[in-house]
């Protein structure tokens, strides 16, 4: 009888101790499952944005090559009926103007760019180049009247927004970042005017450029050539001619 109950004494031990083994294992797993998981979840996301990147850029590649179809069958049709070519006329003009197509002439060459070092225990926020400075720049440069304007290769329009995305600023829904090449389009005097009469640029330019190091450069360039805005254009209010 004490044989029996020695040997179910070991068999409920040995029970325990696997229960015990099983518990710990699930243990660690699950806290070793938990801590890869945002690395996990972290690495998706990115892959994703990068998909979403290449399909922009396919759409946009897309819509560039319908545009150029586009401006050929005008141009066809113009050769065949002299009454359109008015009209294509016109059309060019507010392609033009909306910033449809590709713009040479002289202007500005405009430089922010981050500063290259940053001091222990200061605010880094104060050392980097912000979406505010841009608008900053561009608000002013609206006062000298330019025919045109583009960030790091993206043309500015009317729908065009520009907004802070973590550590990159977002131009027309394409990240960019510093350097940031701002360049130009119409009369070199009044832009410089522009800029220099704008408070906002002056302390942008000034104060905050030697206080934190930040690049403000302006320079003149004979020969600027814009690219044409790539993105979809929404018309949200639009009325016939004939409607009043």
């Amino acid at each position: 009888m004490v044989f029996k109950t020695e040997k179910a004494q070991i068999s409920l031990l040995a029970g325990f101790f696997i229960l015990g083994l099983l518990l710990s294992t699930s243990f660690y797993s699950q806290k070793e499952f938990k801590r890869n998981l945002p690395d996990y979840r972290k690495q998706t996301l990115v892959d994703s944005i990068k998909e979403l990147e290449a399909e922009k850029e396919t759409l946009k590649s897309s819509i560039a090559l319908l545009r150029k179809r586009v401006d050929l069958y005008e141009k066809e049709a113009a050769a065949t009926e002299g009454s359109l070519t008015s009209f294509i006329n016109e059309s060019k003009a507010l392609k033009e103007t909306a910033g449809l197509t590709e713009l040479t002439g002289k202007g500005l060459e405009i430089t922010l760019a981050d500063s290259p070092t940053l001091p222990e225990f200061e605010n880094p926020n104060n050392y980097i180049i912000h979406d505010y400075d841009l608008r900053t720049v561009l608000g002013a440069l609206i006062k000298g009247g330019p025919k045109g304007v583009a960030i790091n290769g993206e043309r500015i329009v009317e729908t065009t927004s520009i907004r802070c995305a973590g550590s990159t600023i977002m131009v027309n829904s394409t990240r960019i970042s510093t350097p940031y090449l701002i360049y130009v389009i119409g009369h070199q005097e009044r832009l410089r005017e522009a800029l220099a009469e704008d408070p906002a640029f002056q302390q942008l330019s000034t104060d905050y450029a030697e206080s934190f190091g930040l690049t403000v450069n302006v320079k003149n360039r004979n020969k600027i050539t814009l690219p044409s805005f790539e993105g979809r254009v929404l018309l949200e209010h639009a009325k016939s001619k004939g409607e009043v």
